[in-house]
Parts: C-alpha cells; structure tokens; sequence
C-alpha cells in the first residue's frame, strides 16, 4: 500500500502587515521528501501522530512530498504560494500511483488571489488522483472548513481542542480513517454545516464556555459509535475573505444521514451560544493595577491582539507602556516585544551596560507608538528554544538574537522575530522563571492556558490594539460577506451540505 503525506500549514490574518514570504516558511518550516519523516517524528503534532499509525503497519510505503509551515501571518504573497503548492504537487503526481494521501493542512490559509488556499489544494490534488483514491486532511480548531475542502476531500480531521493539546491523537485519526478507507474496512460519509458567525478565540475553548458543551457532544458521539469523527471548527476571526465562518463537519461510515443529522444539532447549539463569546476586556492600566494590588499571586496579562500565533506581529507597546507607568520596584514582572532594532542595540552594548532604546512599533506602527525603555542588559541569547508543554511539545521555535532589559522590576525580553507563546519556555529559556513573577505578559488568546495552567492564579485579557483584536467589531473590514455575526444581528437557520 502506497500512502502519500505531505503538510502546508498557514493561519492567515488579513489585519497583519508583515508579508508572509517563501522565507517565512524556510524560518519556520520547510522540508522536502524523505527529511520531512525524521523531522516530524519526535514532536507532538499532527505529522508525528499520522506518521506513528502508518509507520506501525508493515505493508504501507510512505511517499514524503512536503511540508512546509510558516509562523501565522498576513496572506501568503503569490509567488511563494505558487512555488509551494506546485512542488508538493509535482512530487505527487511523480509519486504515482498512490492508494491514498494524507495533507496535514491548517484550514485558515489565505494566499494573494486565492481565499481558500486549502480548498485549492485539495481541489489540485483530486484532480491528480482521481475519485477512487482517498484524500484525508487534518485541520486546526480554527480552520475555514469551505464547501470546496468537503468536496475534494474524503475526510477532514480536526482538533478536539483549545488549547491545542491533541494535534498528535489528530493525526493519528486521520490516518485511521485514511487507512481504513483504502483498505476498504471504512467507507467516510461526510457534512459540513456553515454558520454566517465569527468568534474571537479568547472564549472558543475546549475546557469551558460556550465551545465545550458543543466539542463534548462530538466527543460523545464518537465514543458510542455513532461518528467517526466530529469536527467544531472555531474559525481564525481575522479572515477578511469570502466564504468564511464557523464550522461543524462530521464524519461516519457509510452513514449519509446520520452525518447531516449530528451535523445540524451541533451547528444549532453552536449558533445559539454565539453571544457568550464576547470576552470582558480590561483596559490595560486598569489591568496592571488590578496585577500588582492585593495578595501575593501571579497574574498573566493576555495580550491576545498581539499574539504571533494569531498572525499580529508581536510588537506591542501596550502593556509596557503601562507598566512603566506603575510602580514594579517590588515584584518581578516578565514581558516581551518583537523588536529586532532594540534587540542590536542591547547585543552592541552588552551584557551589564545600561541602555536606553525606543521598544515597539517597529512592524505595526498603525497598532503601537514606541515607548523609551531605559535598564541594563541582563543577557544574551540566540534565542532558540523547544516547548516543553502539551501544545506543540518538542516543536523549536526561533526568536533570534534576544536580549532581557531590566528596568526597576520589569524583565522585558526583546526577540527579533515573533513566535507563538503557548509555553513558558519563552521566558524560562533565558533564565526566568514564570512561577515567581507577579505579573506574566503573554500575547496568546487561549492556547497558552494548557501551559500555564499551574502558574497562574488570575488571568486578566487586556483591552489593547493590534491585528489579533477580539474586538472584531472594530477592525476594517472590506471583504467580509455580511450579513455575519457580532458585525451583523441576523436570524439564521443552519443548514447542512
């Protein structure tokens, strides 16, 4: 049996500035061929999981195509999504005949001219395979699950979690499923239903909210049989794009029906709870002063408008303007910024010198104004790091040169490039301890909860500019269909394709 496996991952952002290149993915992720497997296998995510299920059975061949994955961002410029999407096509069609293939994708990945880039590849792919040859895809939590992706593919996968914490088991059922229905043990029926709603990320958790009760329903149902797998897909907000919305696809065996029937009770609930998304925001003085007053804890201060790992750019002054502006003369506070000019300043100066540099809005400076940050150099580093928590656990992330500034009590590390802060490793890393700060910056919505959950006492969500807003009332859309939710107030009645 012959198993085609490839990936190309990118969570677009519509509000960001920066430009997703070729380079961003050779940054972050961009492997060809028989490198992809090693690479892959010892992190817990979706590629290690599928590879675990097809590597366990003697008579499967894997044909490595691709992967490439880029940290999230505006949409993928044009050529470099050509580029990419053409080899791992070209690989595919030189790797035939295949019995099936297997696309470790994110669902929310926009290019220049094409909207549902996942649907394209999808649609490239059957195309080259024909009907009879099963295609199997994983998708993030946050995926925009279109009509063209159920169409082109025999199953679609996602995470049954937020934070996300089960990327391996994914890919692991996406290759039971793929292998079942290649050896002809499963025959995958599928639903998708669309909902005209957009929630922002802070409150779509697996955990608790509005989101659980729905995720748990699904859970349910694949534990009695009933489904081969349930998919809630709370879509990545900041797609200003056609065809974008939450999501509940379902998956049986041979079960038509069944899969419309699960389908349509899910996307009902879903609908209905759509006001309970709305996360309470808290100015960002008012947050500091609430962080440092009162009992000794520690406080995480979510910076989610600002989290790289929703496509913002990572250099927010926000938070750090505020808290220059309060007294941390008594406590230990951590915070970060993506600024790669104050970052060669600090490496100039060098460890133990006081410097004095300009912090943010270096990349975003529709979003942030600099602020003056005066303190000595604590240290140096390179920068490179591997989470060690449930969400991404063994991925290594990049932050280039980094320097930690102290002023007073704030210990501020200053990164050149941004990078998804679901793990303390950030800080502990560079020698700092997330467990004894009284206040933790991190600019992440909700993924970082898995982590930090036995280090925060409080969690206050900032009320703060920048290209990950929950306040998605507020952001300049221009391509959004509307009528949609919060934007809109709409009667709807979900229906299933």
């Amino acid at each position: 049996m012959r198993i085609a496996f490839g990936a190309f991952q990118h969570e677009a952002n519509s509000f960001c500035p920066q430009p997703t290149t070729l380079a961003s993915f050779q940054h972050n992720k961009l492997k060809f061929g028989s490198e992809l497997l090693n690479e892959s296998r010892s992190t817990a995510t979706e590629d290690a999981g599928a590879l675990t299920v097809l590597c366990a059975q003697p008579d499967i061949e894997i044909l490595p195509l691709l992967a490439a994955k880029a940290g999230s961002g505006a949409a993928i410029q044009k050529a470099a999504y050509t580029e990419l999407r053409d080899d791992l096509l070209q690989r595919l069609q030189a790797a035939l005949p295949v019995d099936g293939l297997l696309l470790v994708l994110h669902g929310a990945m926009m290019a220049e001219g094409e909207d549902d880039a996942s649907g394209d590849i999808l649609a490239r792919a059957h195309a080259i395979l024909g009907p009879e040859v099963p295609i199997v895809a994983t998708l993030d939590l946050h995926a925009n699950a279109t009509e063209r992706m159920a169409r082109q593919a025999t199953a679609l996968v996602g995470y049954h979690t937020a934070p996300h914490i089960d990327l391996y088991e994914t890919g692991q059922r996406a290759a039971e499923i793929l292998v079942g229905a290649v050896r002809g043990q499963l025959h995958p029926t599928m639903a998708l239903a669309r909902l005209p709603l957009i929630v922002p990320a802070e409150n779509a958790r697996h955990t608790d909210g509005p989101l659980s009760g729905i995720i748990n329903r699904a859970l349910e149902l694949e534990r009695q049989g009933a489904i081969l797998r349930g998919s809630v897909f709370a879509v990545q907000p900041w797609l200003d794009g056609s065809g974008v919305g939450c999501s509940v696809v379902v998956v049986t065996d041979n079960q038509p029906e069944a899969a419309r029937e699960y389908a349509l009770e899910m996307a009902t609930t879903f609908w209905q709870r759509r006001a309970d998304f709305i996360p309470e925001l808290v100015p960002a003085d008012e947050a500091v002063r609430r962080a440092l007053v009162g009992e000794e804890r520690t406080a995480i201060l979510c910076d989610s408008a600002d989290a790289p790992s929703s496509g913002s750019t990572g250099d927010s002054s926000t938070i750090l303007r505020a808290l220059l502006g309060a007294d941390t003369s008594q406590h230990f506070v951590l915070a970060n910024v993506v600024d790669a000019p104050a970052a060669a300043i600090a490496c100039a100066a060098g460890i133990g010198q006081q410097v004095s540099v300009e912090i943010g809005g270096t990349l975003a400076p529709q979003y942030f104004a600099p602020v003056r940050f005066s303190g000595y150099v604590k240290s140096l580093h390179d920068g490179v790091f591997r989470f060690k928590g449930q969400g991404m656990r063994g991925v290594t992330y990049r932050m280039g040169r980094t320097a930690v500034l102290v002023h007073e009590g704030i210990h501020l590390v200053v990164m050149e490039h941004g990078v998804t802060q679901w793990d303390p490793e950030l800080y502990r890393s560079l020698g700092l301890e997330p467990n004894d700060a009284r206040v933790v910056q991190v600019k992440s919505p909700a993924a970082f909860r898995a982590a930090y959950k036995d280090i925060a006492d409080e969690i206050i969500i900032v009320d703060a500019p920048g290209a990950a807003s929950p306040k998605l009332t507020a952001l300049p859309w221009q391509h959004l269909e509307r009528p949609i939710y919060p934007l809109d107030d709409l009667a709807f009645t979900p229906t299933v394709i």
